[in-house]
């Protein structure tokens, strides 16, 4: 920058995806380190945990985390310096509303929505319920308890509406276990999942008979055409020193993150300086990032990205349809 060059370091405690655990780490690095920039959190319970500290020290660095729970902070006070690294479910950029408008498409009247009872599926389902009636569709829902192994009986209860899709939970956690009993016991055939990854699909590909999901990257087409791509996945084999790549897992948490790092230098670059934090939000702002993803921020600092709808069929035939929100 000018004359001088800065060098980044990356600190990376691991939180467990506890609150209290995210807050002690938090405090560490804004306190000890002197940290300015914050990727994270991305769990809903986690910012919740954290933001009435990243209030009280508004303005003192710039946190961008991809939780959904940060977009309803934006506008009230201790705010100013809090961006979400992610795009939101709705909206009319939301990519929730584009992937429900997706399913309209293929002629879906009536979806099955089921969800583990946790603080992001009641957020998940408040956002979810307006969209499916705006757009045409019938939406039941059903909350299952955190560790459910058996999901027999939720199944059968939303089976008995005749739905044309199941949009089952958004972690593989519960996915995998999901979708192979609602094939195995011939209840569901056809899913369609916002947040989640290919792999309960294609792990089942000659059961189901659709399978739409939601990835901010379809990695193994995109890898064959964009040189960025390419290049990420070979620094990620080199870094593991691995000649494996996670394909099956939905790309979640590097889009929230990746591009947005070198985003930020770019911003700094704008702005002319490494610690105004103000200066460099508005110049984050003002940009369009083109990396692995096309990325800006809309006027409230929630970011608006390109992503993939992935349609896989009976056998493992798949489509891949690019989204671009306006």
């Amino acid at each position: 920058m000018g004359d001088k060059t800065y060098k980044l370091q990356l600190i990376s405690p691991d939180t467990r995806g506890n609150p209290q655990e995210a807050l002690i780490q938090l405090k560490r690095m804004v306190e000890q380190d002197n940290a300015r920039y914050v990727f994270g959190p991305f769990l809903t319970n986690v910012f919740n945990g954290i933001q009435p500290y990243v209030s009280q020290n508004n303005g003192k660095f710039l946190l961008m985390g991809g939780a959904t729970s940060i977009r309803f902070q934006f506008g009230k006070p201790g705010a100013d310096t809090l961006m979400r690294t992610w795009n939101h479910d709705a909206g009319p950029n939301g990519f929730g509303k584009l992937m429900v408008d997706y399913l309209r498409k293929q002629g879906v009247k009536k979806v099955a929505m089921l969800f583990i009872n946790d603080a992001f599926s009641k957020v998940a389902v408040d956002m979810y319920e307006p969209i499916f009636k705006d757009l045409g569709i019938e939406l039941q829902i059903e909350l299952f308890e955190p560790g459910t192994k058996d999901f027999s009986a939720p199944l059968a209860k939303l089976a008995a509406g005749k739905p044309d899709f199941l949009f089952p939970g958004y972690t593989d956690a519960v996915l995998y276990d999901i979708v192979r009993q609602a094939t195995e016991t011939g209840l569901f055939k056809r899913f369609f999942l916002v947040r989640g990854s290919m792999g309960p699909g294609l792990k089942n590909k000659d059961l189901i008979d659709d399978y739409v999901a939601y990835l901010p990257k379809y990695f193994e087409a995109a890898e064959k055409n964009e040189p960025k791509v390419k290049a990420f996945v070979a620094a990620y084999k080199a870094f593991y020193n691995t000649q494996d790549f996670p394909y099956d897992q939905a790309p979640l948490c590097s889009s929230s993150c990746y591009d947005h790092l070198y985003m930020l230098v770019e911003a700094m670059k704008r702005a002319g300086t490494v610690d105004d934090v103000a200066k460099v939000k508005k110049e984050l702002m003002s940009m369009t990032y083109n990396g692995l993803w096309n990325i800006r921020y809309d006027a409230t600092g929630e970011a608006v990205f390109d992503f993939d709808a992935v349609h896989m069929r009976k056998g493992g035939a798949i489509t891949v349809t690019r989204i671009e929100p306006k």
